[in-house]
């Protein structure tokens, strides 16, 4: 359970883990930020599957893809191309105005929907998804 935002450039992620119903982990990154091109990315779902992710992310892309689980899914934002979107089902490019994933998407939608930036959106979700809490870690590209 997780809240993962994105919107202009800037993703943003609580940093609690559940295992349960039990609060299991605080401090835990989500999302990562590449320092060759300040690609971004955001993995959420089983913990194994997010970590794995991230290390396929920040080695450019390359060896063994993820395992996938049902729920779990991931996104890669590089600045100027369309966001790749993964789930267990494949993956697909597309270009949304924002987007969220995990247990508070729609608070997070919502709440970019309204106006806020990234960061502002994992705080409104944080606040009302019980799946989501934490502090809210952020990365912006090309910073």
């Amino acid at each position: 359970m997780t809240t993962i935002a994105y919107r202009h450039g800037l993703i943003a992620a609580d940093t609690q883990i559940i295992g349960g119903n039990c609060i299991s982990a605080a401090g835990v990154a989500k999302i990562a930020k590449r320092k060759k091109d300040s690609a971004l990315c955001g993995a959420s779902g089983y913990l194994s599957f997010c970590q794995a992710f991230h290390r396929w992310f920040l080695a450019g892309e390359r060896g063994k893809f993820p395992t996938f689980h049902d729920g779990d899914r991931a996104f890669v934002a590089i600045k100027g191309k369309p966001i790749e979107m993964f789930e267990s089902v494949g993956s697909f490019d597309y270009e949304p105005e924002y987007l969220a994933i995990g247990s508070g998407m729609e608070f997070a939608m919502g709440a970019m929907h309204a106006g806020a930036n990234a960061i502002d959106a994992v705080a409104a979700a944080i606040k009302h998804d019980p799946g989501s809490g934490g502090e809210v870690m952020s990365f912006r590209h090309g910073r």
